[in-house]
């Protein structure tokens, strides 16, 4: 199998089920009461909201400089591992 077929075959298989998903609630919520479908709608949106922030969120803590600490005996024991392994 061709490498760029390969990573299409990735990518179909990754996102179709979203999709086809996606497309299942679209036609379920269609003749449902506008109430019924408004709330869960919104309750969808509030909640991959909150998704989508925990994980941006997560990515920049991860990035950020973990040398200091507010805890004295921990940022002893990381100095003195800091001695040793440079």
């Amino acid at each position: 199998m061709k490498p760029r077929r390969k990573s299409w075959m990735l990518i179909t298989k990754r996102w179709a089920p979203l999709v086809m998903g996606g497309m299942a609630l679209q036609f379920n919520l269609g003749g449902c009461d506008p109430e019924v479908r408004d709330a869960v709608l919104t309750g969808l949106q509030s909640t991959l909201s909150t998704l989508l922030t925990t994980v941006v969120q997560a990515f920049f803590l991860s990035l950020q400089d973990a040398g200091t600490t507010s805890q004295p005996v921990v940022q002893v024991i990381q100095d003195v591992a800091q001695s040793i392994f440079a």
